[in-house]
């Protein structure tokens, strides 16, 4: 389409109704006169944390009330395709219409309002002045973030110049300087979204943050259940499905429609408690108890030191979320069926393939006696998100037990989640120990290199039958099964062997 012949189209034909209305009805006028494209939103509530948008420090959770009127306000970002009377390309359809157009709910208005607004095409079947059917391409992810058009890049990058949350307090200095490095230097969260001259689907880059007070949701939109995606003219009518994304559109055939988006969460909530159980068969259930059968804690000699927990499978670290999800089965009649057999359509980090699994592996920094090391940190390893509260799982330095507390982040409540990337496969969790006891009797040094003591490396692998998915929420108890050796002792009787009667010499009498 072309616009300015548009508008000179729709001037002639304003101007020859003035002379007949036969020639040009007015319902024919009326319907080339530019609509604007409006949009609504729709997200399920869910129990799901959002560490930027929608936390207001009571309220967990990306919902349609913490985008209209979060902390931040965000709102979502949209990306437009106008691909004239072509159907939407996969491969060479650019963003030509909305880059990246921010949407926010203005409160005033009760609508949501984006700058500069922008116009259905006008072509749209047996009405327009040309044969052709332009259509209008729309895919929407929230939360808005802003970026660099040329590269996709966030503007706005998390960054901190304080490390007490995330390692202990007699960490050494480099395991700090390491931690904050890995903190400010690498991308979190949305990390990086299309750039305006990219050819194909939009997609949204992710990176997992461990840190539960930073980890933010991610949803992407598709058609929402409660309306009907009718376009005027063609043959047929340009229509939409709920559960599809917003594909070759075409104008609506009601001035006052709203694009509705449901927004669906592409990641699943996880939460991940661990702690010690000493000297019990199981836990028991509704209760967070741990220690002995006597003073609920294990002896003050002896600590457990949490060296690393392995996710094998279930999740990944990184992703690119594909905004172009597949279409819904056409054989789904039921319209909120559709929407909720929607599934988020993840792809590698560089956006090229599937996506791809990784074991992922948090460490503690600390040395187990066996390794290299410097400075208390093992050289093969990197400090990651390992929460420092739990680098001592059993009791704390004043020998109170710990009960079940948040794996990632000591700061937290032991119920704050991360968000993860679903693999559809089912995950296992390798737990690496070390049990520590003084003892100055033995040779051996513990990690310290400096207390005589037993140091006992402990890996145990574990399935945990379950396999996660985008939209769901899922907490994990980790309990370390310390077993004390005990003693009991029984003596032996004495049993009666019997008499014998030996006489050395044997006395004798004379006759």
């Amino acid at each position: 389409m072309k616009k300015i012949y548009l508008f000179a189209v729709m001037s002639a034909m304003l101007a020859a109704c003035s002379q007949t209305e036969e020639q040009n009805p007015l319902s024919e006028i009326t319907a080339m006169a530019p609509t604007a494209i409006s949009f609504d939103v729709y997200t399920n509530r869910t129990t799901t944390r959002s560490g930027l948008p929608g936390y207001n420090g009571t309220t967990y959770g990306l919902t349609t009330t913490s985008l209209q009127t979060g902390v931040h306000k965000a709102g979502f970002g949209v990306f437009g395709y106008y691909t004239s009377n072509g159907d939407y390309d996969v491969n060479n359809s650019t963003p030509n219409f909305m880059y990246n157009q921010q949407v926010k709910y203005n409160e005033d208005k009760e609508a949501w309002t984006y700058d500069p607004v922008k116009y259905w095409p006008n072509e749209f079947g047996d009405a327009a002045a040309s044969d052709d059917l332009d259509k209008l391409s729309f895919f929407a992810y929230a939360p808005y973030q802003e970026v660099t058009v040329s590269t996709g890049v966030p503007v706005n990058n998390y960054t901190t110049t304080d490390v007490s949350s995330f390692a202990p307090d007699d960490a050494s200095d480099e395991f700090k300087a390491a931690m904050l490095e890995r903190m400010n230097n690498q991308k979190l969260n949305i990390t990086q979204v299309t750039k305006n001259t990219a050819s194909g689907d939009p997609v949204v880059k992710y990176v997992v943050d461990f840190h539960p007070s930073t980890s933010v949701d991610l949803l992407w939109g598709i058609a929402a259940a409660d309306v009907k995606y009718t376009g005027m003219g063609g043959s047929p009518a340009t229509t939409v499905q709920p559960g599809n994304c917003f594909v070759d559109m075409t104008k609506q055939n009601d001035v006052n429609k709203k694009l509705k988006w449901n927004f669906k969460h592409a990641l699943a909530q996880l939460n991940v408690q661990i702690c010690t159980v000493v000297d019990k068969a199981t836990p028991e259930a509704g209760t967070t108890e741990i220690g002995t059968e006597g003073d609920g804690r294990v002896d003050d000699k002896t600590k457990v030191w949490l060296r690393s927990v392995t996710f094998t499978d279930g999740f990944a670290t990184e992703g690119a979320l594909n905004l172009h999800s597949e279409d819904v089965d056409a054989t789904v009649d039921d319209a909120a069926t559709r929407v909720t057999k929607a599934e988020p359509n993840w792809l590698d980090y560089d956006g090229s393939r599937d996506l791809t699994f990784d074991p992922i592996t948090l460490y503690d920094g600390l040395k187990d006696g066996k390794e290299g090391t410097t400075n208390n940190i093992q050289k093969n390893e990197t400090p990651a998100a390992l929460n420092p509260v739990l680098t001592q799982v059993s009791n704390d330095n004043s020998g109170v037990p710990i009960t079940l507390t948040n794996l990632f982040d000591g700061s937290m409540t032991a119920n704050d989640p991360i968000y993860v990337i679903p693999t559809g496969e089912e995950m296992e969790i390798t737990v690496l120990y070390d049990i520590e006891t003084e003892d100055e009797n033995l040779a051996g040094l513990l990690s310290d290199n400096v207390t005589h003591g037993s140091a006992i490396e402990n890996k145990i692998t574990k399935s945990t039958g379950l396999t996660i998915e985008a939209g769901k929420s899922y907490t994990i108890k980790i309990y370390l099964g310390i077993e004390s050796v005990k003693f009991d002792v029984i003596v032996t009787e004495w049993k009666d062997g019997g008499s014998k009667d030996v006489e050395l010499p044997k006395n004798t009498t004379s006759e």
